[in-house]
């Protein structure tokens, strides 16, 4: 199937449209995006916790862009608590269904959950004096109702110095070993609290257009983006998705060209909302992408993949995100997904129980605004699922700059959506139950192979005043 004419058109009239604002002498440059690495053949690719280097201190090397803003702040503390027990049946003794269970023995366990130190819409709140801040973050672990952790440790940088992928950050418990023997164990608590500021988002479309593509490398949180992660480049398994649909959709869209004849012709704000569209037209949302437990508890996310979703043109909220991500990252554009927990979504229920629709989760795109010759990065936020429930047909004169559009950089319910991942499933070595939910943890000398999980996710005003205040890091108060 070619492209809609509607959409070739417009992106023309695009291109012609940026001649005529005087944007359209590109420098002929080539693609600087890293090459992917095949992900291995496991569920949890990365390093072993601990295998890294902490926060750093410091301001930043690229100042923060001009043409999106952040507007309207509102505090918020998001919440999970995990519950992980070990897997229990009923067996028959003597004609009659006797209980039984698992029962852990390890020595030492890392526990793992992201803290997402920035985002378009959200900056990730500090304690502590200003020239001794400390991320926002706490915590506890607690086997068989004993606190054994309750210390954080936050890892920002990978063993080579540079960011972790799609620059999270990686908050991590440590669980010694007992004076004698093994932990033995049925069951384990986890418990973590984050501390943010979100705001609305407010793009200047007009002014980000005439943005050119990059003649050297991107940055180096704007390359970690391009690293190959769950449900956009591989299964639950680890096992590499078929691409080629994703890469048969770009072919389609763009009449062939290559990525270097788009870079000539197109600037990447205007690529970034032109390939937004095409995949609003491209997919039927259905579905939720959640797993839930027999009583409708949240276990985890359940989702075909970008691979399926282009293949198929149907698919989840999670889905879309996932394919968006895949295209842009196919296209050349650096781009990271974004999970939040929606607060306006939140209903008295102790847990995040089963309901019609997605629930409080949230999930869209960021793709990264990198103007080299002003050394400003920025990251736009794409909040494709909300797009394609506006319209399933995009307007002839969408990719006017001078229209702004809903959702594409401009969000006004962001200041409501406290995010809390850039991946479902950590970046790392690390294992979980089920479905990935976000956390997990690497067990000596070996982790259960079996467990059942379920997460209560909450989010509160944070509190003013006592020694669980946070505020904002130094560096943004200037």
């Amino acid at each position: 199937m070619s492209a809609p004419v509607t959409v070739r058109r417009a992106l023309a009239v695009s291109v012609a449209l940026l001649v005529a604002i005087g944007s359209a002498e590109t420098a002929s440059a080539q693609s600087r995006r890293p090459q992917r690495r095949t992900p291995p053949a496991q569920a949890q690719p990365g390093q072993q916790p601990g295998a890294s280097t902490p926060a750093p201190a410091g301001q930043p090397e690229y100042e923060a862009s001009p043409y999106i803003k952040r507007v309207k702040p509102r505090r918020w503390t998001f919440t999970a608590q995990y519950f992980i027990g070990a897997s229990e049946w009923l067996e028959g003794q003597d004609g009659v269904l006797v209980p039984k269970h698992d029962t852990w023995q390890f020595d030492s366990a890392t526990l793992v959950f992201p803290a997402v130190p920035e985002t378009a819409s959200s900056i990730l709140e500090v304690r502590g004096p200003s020239d001794k801040e400390v991320p926002a973050v706490s915590g506890t672990v607690e086997l068989a109702d004993r606190v054994l952790a309750d210390e954080v440790e936050i890892v920002a940088q990978g063993v080579g110095g540079g960011p972790l992928p799609s620059g999270t950050w990686r908050a991590q418990w440590q669980v010694e070993p007992p004076e004698q023997g093994s932990h033995i164990v049925r069951e384990l608590e986890f418990s973590v609290s984050t501390a943010q500021t979100c705001y609305e988002t407010v793009f200047d479309e007009a002014g980000a257009s005439q943005v050119d593509w990059p003649t050297g490398p991107w940055p180096p949180v704007a390359a970690a983006a391009f690293e190959p992660q769950m449900f956009v480049d591989f299964d639950m398994q680890g096992q590499g998705y078929d691409m080629s649909p994703v890469s048969s959709l770009i072919r389609e869209w763009t009449e062939g060209k290559t990525e270097q004849q788009m870079r000539q012709e197109v600037k990447p704000v205007t690529l970034a909302k032109f390939l937004a569209g095409q995949v609003v037209e491209h997919m039927q949302v259905n579905g939720e992408g959640l797993a839930y437990d027999r009583t409708g508890l949240w276990q985890g996310f359940d989702t075909g993949g970008a691979a399926e979703a282009a293949a198929t043109g149907r698919g989840s909220e999670l889905d879309i995100a996932c394919l968006l991500l895949a295209v842009y990252r196919g296209a050349g554009i650096p781009s990271r997904l974004v999970i939040g927990y929606d607060k306006e979504g939140e209903d008295d229920q102790v847990y995040l129980k089963k309901t019609e629709g997605a629930g409080d989760i949230r999930v869209w795109v960021e793709f990264c605004l990198y103007d080299e010759a002003n050394k400003t990065v920025g990251w736009v936020p794409v909040d494709i699922a909300e797009m394609r429930s506006q319209q399933s047909r995009m307007p002839p004169n969408y990719l006017d700059p001078s229209r702004p559009l809903k959702y594409f950089g401009n969000h006004d319910e962001l200041d409501n959506v406290a995010p809390i991942a850039f991946h479902f499933h950590p970046p790392t070595t690390v294992r979980s139950y089920g479905s990935p939910a976000l956390w997990g943890w690497f067990v000596t000398p070996t982790p259960p192979g079996r467990a059942v999980q379920r997460a209560d996710l909450s989010v509160t005003t944070s509190p003013s005043g006592g020694k669980s205040e946070s505020r904002l890091p130094a560096r943004f108060l200037d």
